[in-house]
């Protein structure tokens, strides 16, 4: 594996593209696969947000996505972690924010 910065981790692009595969690949409970979307703009090397629509989250779905970066984490020694919130600019869609370091700026408003 090359060399990176695990606190930037989205700068390396083959990791960047591993993370996204397997987001792209994920089945929803109630939907399938949801299309990559991205909210905010392109990745920075801290964290993305991907616009997920108006959905539904399930438990099944956390755990799965909890598995996902699980997976990620232990093969890439990183500490990525995720949320899920709504958009204020699109009413009733919900993002998917992954965090990919500490570093990441933190908005709350």
């Amino acid at each position: 594996m090359p060399d990176f910065d695990p606190l930037e981790p989205f700068e390396n692009k083959e990791l960047l593209r591993n993370v996204l595969d397997r987001l792209e690949q994920f089945e929803y409970k109630l939907y399938g696969r949801i299309p990559l979307k991205f909210h905010r703009g392109e990745p920075t090397r801290y964290e993305f947000d991907l616009n997920l629509g108006v959905v539904h989250i399930t438990e099944q779905d956390c755990q799965g996505l909890s598995e996902i970066f699980a997976a990620v984490n232990n093969k890439w020694r990183t500490q990525m972690t995720f949320c899920i919130y709504p958009s204020k600019e699109q009413a009733r869609d919900m993002v998917l924010n992954v965090r990919g370091s500490p570093k990441a700026p933190a908005e709350i408003d």
